[in-house]
């Protein structure tokens, strides 16, 4: 009977043993023993990562992603299969944390309360949140042409502002309109179906998320204003991987900073030669208080 006992604890021993290394493994060592790199990757969220016309991935962070991959390639001197699964906004940061993939860059902002639960990469991207509205209703609901008096007056029910939850829309932007009616989208697509047809007043979101949107409905830029025209409220994206990875950090932080990121990003952003063109906003003013005044500036189109 001692002798079984013994056994039985031995062979338990030899299982946790051989488990250790599985639960402790890091990414990079993870990506060298099973040669695949597994990324997340959105539908919705142009002009970052999305679905085109071939049900193929595509935008400047699915291109990121790549180019993170090329360079890890070289970096451990072995072929790795790059696997794009899909995320929503919903799953993206469980999805890191519970290890189904191992990198998401995209339109993520960097958040104090998000970082107890991933890593999050230096910023690759900076937008603001902003309201998008019809081109003949940018005098009325443009706050930075009211007072904060004229703000408070707003009756109840006045204005309609959509916003999409799960974002960080309603904790930063909904206190510049307090009397504003404020309504849940379940997308922007949605959200510009409103716009259009008069349900609502504007769309609250990134700003560069609201130019993809116009832009993937076929919509004339012309007929609509991004207000105010510099962000009351400023958010930072940044890629985001599993706490406990220093080393993966460091190597996501080299890409970002590279000159092959700094020629993708002008690809993609460039403000007279991108395919998205949008202002790239100094460290300075991405950095200031979200209620913090600003000075105008010229319009994003």
């Amino acid at each position: 009977m001692n002798t079984k006992i013994t056994i039985s604890f031995f062979s338990l021993l030899l299982t946790v043993g051989f488990q250790l290394p599985s639960l402790a493994e890091t990414v990079l060592e993870k990506v060298n023993r099973t040669g695949v790199l597994t990324v997340g990757v959105r539908e919705d969220s142009i002009p970052f990562s999305y679905s085109n016309e071939s049900n193929n991935f595509e935008g400047y962070s699915v291109e990121l992603m790549q180019l993170i991959h090329s360079r890890l390639e070289q970096e451990l001197n072995r072929s790795i299969r790059l696997q794009l699964k899909p995320v929503t906004i919903q799953n993206r940061f469980s999805s890191v944390e519970n290890g189904t993939v191992d990198l998401v860059c995209g339109a993520d902002s960097i958040t104090i309360e998000q970082e107890q639960r991933v890593e999050f990469s230096i910023p690759f991207f900076t937008t603001g949140i902003q309201l998008l509205v019809q081109q003949e209703d940018v005098e009325r609901l443009d706050p930075t042409l009211r007072t904060e008096e004229e703000l408070e007056q707003i009756a109840p029910g006045n204005i309609l502002i959509a916003f999409i939850q799960g974002t960080t829309t309603e904790t930063n932007f909904k206190p510049i309109y307090p009397e504003a009616d404020w309504q849940l989208l379940g997308s922007r697509t949605e959200g510009l179906r409103r716009l259009k047809s008069n349900e609502i007043d504007a769309i609250a979101s990134d700003g560069i998320l609201l130019i993809g949107e116009i832009w993937k409905q076929g919509e004339d830029m012309k007929s609509y204003r991004l207000i105010p025209q510099e962000p009351l409220s400023f958010e930072n994206y940044g890629c985001i991987f599993p706490q406990k990875n220093l080393d993966w950090g460091s190597f996501i932080n080299s890409t970002i900073t590279s000159a092959e990121n700094t020629e993708l990003w002008d690809q993609w952003f460039n403000s007279e030669t991108g395919r998205f063109p949008y202002e790239r906003f100094s460290d300075d003013t991405a950095n200031r208080s979200s209620l913090e005044p600003t000075q105008p500036r010229r319009a994003l189109w």
